[in-house]
């Protein structure tokens, strides 16, 4: 039965001549206020007259102020004889709001009233705020113990709109409990005894006042704790500013004092605006620590940010300070972490110091660190170094020296020497130099592969599988043996640097390390896996320009639309790095529904490519796309031309994967015979990489233009142990999408492309040429094309291409 139910039933009682009282009791929000206007219509609909009235706390020094309010008399006026009594003749509802703020005076009034409405057709509605000082009055009890009825109304959701009345509520509190919500919005979560002491209250008062609290519905009693988030902002907006800075203050110290854990500490520090001193400094550097231990480096940085708030002074304690920050920021905002490190540079006064944090520059800041990176070059070469301290980081410099010089990747290469193998570095700073020279080195193609891959095994062999190698140049090695079509070894290295960086709960150097495992699957021909990677870390928040870079190369090389199309505006943020603008340009080229705009995209990222020196054909195949754009414009000649060149840099550079895949797109452009014969020797190279779903498309192709139904099938069980689809079933059109060709049509089709006569066509499919000449002219009808000089663009457009 609800309490307007309960209402409606005394009213119809009442008509008959036996009246009552009705309490409606509850915390603050329940909703006492609505029931009580609900219960005034239903009397006035009953013919009953109605009268009401609200105490108000400010009112309460004014005797009969609540009576007045029921007869309609002035405040200010004289109480006649009879009062509310007198007014009471016939079927009456007297409906009293907030009854604990009422007078002395109009309490005994009601008490007496309420005495006798059994004898006369009168309802009385009254509700009392649980939980508010007035409520526990004796005689606010006198009037509620009359009671035929005493609903209690349940603690309702709390609501935005509910912060006014929360806020007039709470400034209507005596100070003792007023002082303890105080403490609460300070401390958060905390024990009755911390909130006691900030209060400044012994444990009864904290006791009975959050007993209060909690009959107003504004807190739970155990533990100690708002019900809604909207309490504490009220409770937060009585107090003035002076009072929380007070509060604030004491608090940090009161659980410093206490020995709780330092985060718990540094959390309230972050709201404090007042410098606390270097003790805070200390609080905040070790909660900073234990937030990089859990997985939170984000929170690490803002305790260190606050730290420097309250050390504001250049010199070496900053200094410390900020390379610390650098440490936490280097996973979520290399180019930050940089900006720091060279602030920090500044601030300190030998060279051996300046070299320590020179050493720290991760791979993504180096372009904000270059001047820091050359000073400090300069003064270690005119220092001389000798002792070992001094030479190792010398060595460490360089090698971020020559990272950052990357523009010109040909000058690193020549300080490389003609032999990369010849002497191999004892120290690990050795071997961080020559990783930076040999992703140089392979940037620019100016060693063999073979011999890049040789040297670069031997690195990754004397280097740990640990998860902060992405902070360092050995991170390099994974691109360079991925272009170098040797990646075996690197599998197992990030397998084992996955598996301690998931021990150590170390999240931002999962996310790199997520990139680089999916960049060796690409290389390994798993481009569905290396797919899925990547849209998992694209749901990473503020992603590094190395991931972007890798991420962007699985875009391109799998077209896969979602990824591009996500990738575009992140890439276009940072395009001020000349990798990610490179990768920009590639993006663009291939998202393009414009063929020509695409063409212009992929030129630009050439251009770019020439300008810088970045010749690698694997890493970065610009050439290659834009041949299949030229194709499928119908430029034959000039996409013949780009296929060759391409295929000219990738014998330069040598790797089976490169010069493979180069014959692969040469010999879908070449007829005849000898395109034939390019399919088989792409084969043949292919055999021998580790890119084993190129070799799949290669088979796929020798055995369509040749109707070799070996190669075909070899090509299905290749392509399903690289985890794709067979690609026989890829060039079947899902029945709505795609070209809206039939697979027999779409089979034809692509045979045509293959070069293949329709005799030949007809022989393979073991069907009649008339039946080939029949598909072939309604797919022409479909496509809108005249001819086969039409398919090409009309087929790479729905992404069926047989080499796309």
């Amino acid at each position: 039965m609800t309490a307007l139910d309960v209402v409606a039933t005394a009213l119809r009682l009442a008509r008959s001549g036996t009246g009552s009282l009705v309490v409606l009791r509850g915390p603050l929000g329940c909703g006492r206020s609505t029931t009580m206007k609900d219960a005034r219509r239903v009397a006035k609909s009953l013919g009953f007259r109605v009268l009401r009235a609200t105490g108000a706390l400010q009112e309460q020094d004014f005797p009969f102020a609540v009576e007045r309010q029921l007869t309609g008399e002035e405040l200010s006026g004289m109480a006649r004889t009879g009062g509310l009594h007198e007014v009471l003749a016939g079927p009456a509802l007297v409906a009293v709001d907030d009854l604990q703020w009422a007078d002395e005076e109009s309490l005994r009034v009601l008490a007496r009233l309420a005495g006798r409405l059994d004898r006369i057709p009168v309802v009385m509605v009254v509700c009392v705020r649980d939980g508010d000082v007035g409520s526990g009055t004796p005689l606010v009890e006198q009037v509620v113990r009359q009671a035929a009825h005493v609903v209690a109304l349940q603690r309702p959701q709390l609501a935005e709109g509910s912060r006014r009345k929360l806020v007039s509520c709470l400034r209507a509190q005596p100070p003792w409990v007023r002082a303890v919500l105080n403490a609460m919005a300070v401390l958060g979560d905390s024990d009755a005894g911390v909130i006691a002491q900030l209060a400044e209250v012994d444990e009864v008062g904290c006791a009975t006042a959050l007993r209060a609290a909690d009959g107003l519905g504004l807190v739970d009693r155990s533990p100690p704790r708002f019900v809604h988030r909207v309490v504490r902002e009220a409770v937060e907006e009585t107090m003035s500013p002076a009072e929380r800075v007070r509060l604030q203050g004491k608090a940090v110290r009161l659980l410093h004092d206490a020995g709780r854990p330092a985060e718990v500490v540094a959390r309230l520090l972050l709201a404090i605006t007042v410098a606390q001193g270097l003790w805070a400094v200390e609080v905040l550097r070790t909660a900073a620590v234990s937030a990089i231990e859990r997985g939170a480096p984000l929170v690490a940085v803002e305790y260190l940010r606050r730290a420097l708030f309250d050390h504001p002074e250049a010199g070496p304690r900053r200094a410390a300070l900020l390379v610390e920050l650098a440490a936490a920021q280097r996973g979520v905002d290399r180019a930050a972490a940089a900006a720091h490190l060279s602030d920090a540079a500044r601030m300190v006064t030998s060279t051996g110091e300046r070299a320590a944090i020179a050493a720290r520059i991760v791979p993504g800041g180096l372009a904000e660190a270059r001047e820091l990176l050359r000073s400090v070059e300069d003064e270690l070469r005119g220092a001389r170094p000798h002792d070992e301290v001094l030479g190792d980081l010398a060595l460490r410099v360089e090698a971020r020296a020559h990272h950052a010089e990357c523009r010109t990747p040909v000058r690193c290469a020549d300080r490389v020497g003609a032999r990369p193998d010849e002497t191999f570095p004892a120290t690990s700073a050795g071997r961080e130099l020559l990783a930076v020279r040999l992703h140089c080195a392979t940037t620019a193609s100016a060693w063999r592969a073979e011999e890049v891959a040789a040297v670069a095994q031997r690195l990754l062999a004397h280097a740990p599988p640990r998860p902060d190698h992405v902070h360092t140049p050995i991170a390099t090695l994974v691109s360079t043996l991925c272009a170098a079509d040797s990646v075996d070894a690197v599998s197992s290295w990030l397998h084992n640097a996955m598996e301690r960086a998931l021990a150590a709960n170390a999240t931002a150097e999962q996310v790199f390390i997520e990139a680089e495992q999916a960049l060796v699957l690409l290389h390994r021909g798993r481009t569905t896996a290396a797919r899925d990677i990547a849209v998992n870390v694209l749901a990473t928040r503020g992603l590094a320009s190395e991931v972007l870079v890798v991420l962007a190369s699985i875009a391109v090389q799998t077209r896969d639309d979602h990824l591009v199309g996500r990738l575009v505006p992140l890439v276009k943020e940072q395009a001020h790095d000349p990798a990610l603008s490179v990768a920009h340009a590639m993006l663009c080229g291939v998202a393009a529904v414009d063929l020509q705009a695409g063409l212009a995209h992929l030129r630009d990222a050439g251009a770019q490519l020439e300008e810088l020196g970045w010749r690698n054909p694997v890493l970065h195949p610009w050439r290659a796309e834009a041949a299949r754009t030229l194709w499928r414009l119908g430029d034959v000649a000039a996409a013949q031309e780009l296929a060759v060149h391409q295929h000219a840099l990738a014998v330069e550079w040598g790797s089976a994967a490169g010069i493979g895949t180069a014959l692969c797109h040469l010999g879908s452009m070449t007829e005849g015979n000898a395109g034939v014969r390019t399919l088989r020797e792409a084969v043949g190279v292919l055999e021998g990489s580790a890119n084993r779903f190129a070799l799949a498309r290669a088979l796929w192709q020798v055995g369509v233009r040749t109707a070799d139904r070996h190669h075909v099938a070899r090509s299905s069980v290749v392509a399903v142990e690289c985890g794709e689809r067979p690609l026989v079933a890829r060039a079947e059109p899902v029945a709505g999408h795609g070209s809206g060709l039939t697979g027999a049509q779409q089979r034809v089709v692509e045979l045509a492309l293959a070069g293949r006569s329709n005799q030949e066509i007809a022989d393979f499919m073991r069907v009649g040429v008339r039946v080939v000449e029949k598909h072939l002219t309604n797919a022409y009808r479909r496509l809108g094309v005249r001819g086969r000089s039409g398919l090409p663009g009309a087929l790479s457009a729905t992404g069926r291409c047989p080499w796309a």
